[in-house]
């Protein structure tokens, strides 16, 4: 029988009712959706997408929300004594590291989803009624999907994260970090050998992919990256879990 539908129910559940759930994620709509208004009114004048200045906005926000939650990961079942217990069962490590990585996966997903409510209770109802904004549902479409993708990679990176630290803080710091510092230092590296490869901000090359998928140029070569980074992560993160139960150790 495979486990994964019940392990990613119960990690999301479990992380919903948690201090890692629902408080972060209201702060982090909170300060994506003020994010939102204000470039939105930076730009005023501009010709620009609004689905782009949205997912520009969403995407600042992602790895915050994406570290708060993979923290919680295998750092919290060390802290309870539940390590030894999920040793002792038969269920593989990849099943146990898939639904740690889509339980936060989709406290990503809900974020994603909640902002898209406030980027349309601002087009329906805060806009002016005369105001003509440039946006289509496949702007939206295209910058949700590239959201997705990254939230995978982030969610991955944290819960390999979490089988290394014994604090739930210090996960999340150390995911917060990646999260921000290894796309520029390989957006860096890859122009060493692909000059075309800097984005517009070259020290926010995934957030400008977002605002760049808004607008229907799509970076392939990224798209790919993303989703190669999160698999290799993952597999990593499995061949740690085992090697943690072969030992016999939480550490």
């Amino acid at each position: 029988m495979n486990p994964f539908g019940a392990l990613v129910r119960r990690e999301s559940t479990h992380l919903l009712r948690s201090a890692h759930g629902l408080g972060p994620l209201l702060l982090a709509l909170a300060g994506a959706s003020a994010l939102f208004i204000l470039i939105l009114r930076h730009e005023e004048g501009h010709v620009v997408q609004v689905p782009a200045l949205w997912g520009l906005a969403t995407a600042f926000g992602l790895p915050f929300i994406s570290s708060v939650a993979a923290s919680r990961g295998f750092t919290r079942d060390r802290e309870n004594g539940m390590m030894r217990l999920m040793f002792a069962t038969p269920i593989r490590a990849r099943w146990w590291v898939l639904g740690k990585v889509f339980g936060a996966w989709s406290l990503s997903m809900i974020y994603v989803l909640g902002m898209m409510l406030s980027a349309w209770v601002f087009i329906r109802w805060l806009a002016p009624e005369q105001a003509q904004i440039p946006w289509t549902w496949e702007g939206f479409g295209l910058a949700t999907a590239m959201l997705l993708i990254e939230a995978l990679l982030w969610s991955a990176l944290g819960t390999l994260a979490s089988l290394f630290s014994r604090s739930s803080a210090s996960t999340f710091l150390l995911a917060l970090m990646i999260s921000f510092c290894a796309p520029p230092m390989v957006c860096m590296f890859l122009s060493t050998f692909m000059p075309d490869s800097v984005s517009q901000w070259p020290w926010f090359p995934l957030q400008s992919i977002v605002y760049d998928c808004a607008t229907g140029l799509i970076h392939v070569r990224a798209l790919i990256g993303c989703l190669t980074a999160s698999f290799v992560v993952i597999y990593l993160a499995g061949i740690l879990f085992d090697t943690l139960r072969m030992l016999g150790s939480e550490r």
